[in-house]
């Protein structure tokens, strides 16, 4: 009987080759873990830098709102006070006025977390007659018995929002109002 034996000089190699590819495998999963990690912080943060700026722009619309509302009253907002703040607005994007239809309670949720505060300032006035081309006479006349002249008010209206992940937002608007 004649016996005819096997090399077993490959015996083990299986076991080393499928480590090493588990290895590799493992080193993949985990870096893939770290940057999806990564990449939803920056949503995130992505996301509440956009809300902040809603937030700080509806706080301008409230203290522009304010602004023409005083002025309707027929005298100018913030006659007297010099340099000083002569109105501050709070705001918040969950504020009824704001809200969509649409938005989970989580998106509000988020949204309330975002302070947002106003202050109005007078910056100074410029009078000027008609017919002077200082840009604020446009479609006026001193034709018809109308007043010649008029005083133009400049208001400074600043934002500033404090989100979620120390996000933070200024916004500064210049607005005017002829009287």
């Amino acid at each position: 009987m004649i016996h005819i034996q096997k090399s077993h000089t490959r015996q083990g190699s299986i076991i080393i080759v499928t480590l090493i590819l588990l290895l590799v495998m493992t080193t993949m999963g985990v870096g893939l873990y770290y940057s999806t990690k990564h990449t939803i912080k920056q949503v995130s943060i992505s996301g509440n830098r956009s809300e902040a700026l809603y937030s700080s722009e509806s706080c301008i619309v409230k203290a522009a709102q304010w602004l023409e509302i005083e002025a309707e009253k027929g005298t100018p907002p913030c006659q007297n006070s010099g340099s000083s703040v002569c109105k501050t607005i709070s705001a918040k994007m969950n504020d009824s006025n704001w809200a969509l239809s649409s938005e989970t309670t989580a998106q509000k949720a988020r949204a309330g977390n975002n302070k947002s505060t106003c202050e109005v300032f007078l910056l100074g006035t410029s009078s000027s007659s008609a017919g002077s081309g200082t840009g604020f006479d446009v479609g006026e006349s001193g034709y018809g018995g109308g007043s010649s002249t008029s005083t133009k008010y400049l208001y400074r209206i600043n934002s500033k929002t404090s989100g979620a992940n120390n996000v933070d937002n200024i916004i500064e608007v210049i607005a005017s109002m002829i009287f």
